[in-house]
């Protein structure tokens, strides 16, 4: 703190946002692929095969059909989980190489 002014020095304000920079960019990935999972899909997607020599119809068993917008949202939240789990492996880093507080 700046005791003229009673700001912030801009060093450590600018270390502070930096520090929360790599959280929120984890945050808004993740709720961005939130977003883009929850949109609607496609579901007037209709697709059949006929086979004449087995007098059944064709379904490919699991078949799971996703648009640009659900891809887009899987990408998005891994790559807010994995943002969110890099800042926590620096945070946990970081706080196992401080000293004790009662060493001289």
């Amino acid at each position: 703190m700046n005791p003229s002014s009673g700001k912030e020095s801009g060093p450590s304000r600018q270390r502070r946002l930096i520090w929360l920079a790599g959280p929120l960019l984890g945050a808004v990935l993740l709720a961005a692929g939130a977003v883009f999972l929850s949109l609607p899909g496609l579901e007037e997607f209709g697709w059949f095969a006929y086979a004449p020599l087995s007098r059944q119809t064709f379904a490919a068993p699991g078949l799971l059909v996703m648009d640009a917008e659900k891809w887009a949202g899987v990408v998005l939240v891994g790559l807010g989980l994995l943002t969110l789990a890099f800042w926590s492996g620096v945070l946990a880093g970081r706080h196992s190489r401080r000293p004790p507080a009662d060493a001289g």
